[in-house]
C-alpha cells in the first residue's frame, strides 16, 4: 500500500490470525473435549505443565505455529480471490435466492449422506459443518468455471490490467479504498476459516483424522496452480 499507514502492514493484519491459530492448537492439542487430546498428552508427556512453565521460546514458537496454521486455514480466500470473477451483481434476487437455495439443499444431502456413512456423533457432525461448507462452496465455484460461458477468467484478468494501468487520479483513489476493504476483509474471514477448520480438527480422534480433514481442505487449492500457469501461458496476448 502506498499510504504508509499502520493499519495498512500485512503484519497488523495478520498478526491476530496468527494469536488466534496458537490458541486454536492449544485447544486442540489440550483441552479435555478435543479428541486429538490423548493422542498429543501421550506423545508429548507434558501432563503436569503449568502456566510458569511457559518460557518466551514456547510463546514463540506458539506463534509461528500460529502463523503456519493461519496460512493453511486461508485456502479458501485464495480460491475465492482467483475465482472472484464469477461473482456477478446482474443476477436478480430471485436468481440469487434460487441460486443459494440449490447450494444448500446439496450440501444439506451431501452433510446427511457423510454423517450416516461415517457414523458421526451428533457433536463430532456438528463441529465438522462449517469446515464441509467451506470446501463445498469451493468446489461449487471450480466446477462452475467448467461451463463455457463461464471460462473466461483470461478476460476479466485481461480487462484489470488495463484498466489498473490507465488510471486517472480519481480512479487510483478508488482502487486503494476497495483494495483496503478488501484486505481488511481477508483478515477477518481468515479467523472465520481458522475457526472452521479449528472445529473440524478438534473433532479428530487420531492423527490419520488429522491428515485427511487436511488433505479435504486443502484439497480445492489445487487447481489454482494451474490457473496461474494457464494465465502466465496467455501473457503474450495481454
Amino acid at each position: 500500500m502506498k499510504g504508509g499507514n499502520w493499519w495498512e502492514f500485512y503484519f497488523i493484519r495478520y498478526f491476530i490470525g496468527s494469536v488466534c491459530g496458537a490458541f486454536i492448537i492449544l485447544a486442540i492439542m489440550f483441552h479435555p473435549d478435543s479428541g486429538m487430546n490423548g493422542v498429543f498428552l501421550n506423545s508429548l508427556t507434558i501432563k503436569d505443565a503449568t502456566l510458569k512453565d511457559i518460557s518466551s521460546s514456547i510463546l514463540i514458537g506458539l506463534l509461528f505455529l500460529g502463523t503456519a496454521f493461519c496460512y493453511v486455514a486461508s485456502a479458501p480466500v485464495l480460491v475465492a480471490h482467483t475465482l472472484r470473477y464469477r461473482f456477478t451483481y446482474s443476477w436478480s434476487t430471485n436468481g440469487v435466492m434460487k441460486r443459494w437455495l440449490i447450494i444448500f439443499s446439496l450440501f444439506a444431502g451431501f452433510n446427511y449422506a457423510l454423517w450416516h456413512l461415517l457414523s458421526f456423533s451428533l457433536l463430532r457432525g456438528v463441529l465438522t459443518v462449517p469446515a464441509l461448507f467451506f470446501v463445498f462452496i469451493q468446489l461449487v465455484m471450480l466446477v462452475s468455471c467448467a461451463k463455457p460461458s463461464n471460462r473466461d477468467i483470461f478476460g476479466f484478468y485481461k480487462k484489470l490490467a488495463k484498466d489498473r494501468a490507465n488510471q486517472d487520479i480519481d480512479k487510483q483513489e478508488y482502487t486503494e479504498s476497495y483494495r483496503h476493504l478488501r484486505e481488511h476483509g481477508n483478515a477477518f474471514l481468515i479467523l472465520i476459516c481458522e475457526s472452521a477448520l479449528g472445529m473440524a480438527l478438534f473433532a479428530c480422534n487420531s492423527l490419520n483424522d488429522m491428515i485427511i480433514v487436511l488433505f479435504i481442505w486443502l484439497l480445492p487449492v489445487m487447481p489454482i496452480w494451474l490457473v496461474a500457469t494457464y494465465l502466465e501461458s496467455r501473457l503474450k496476448n495481454v
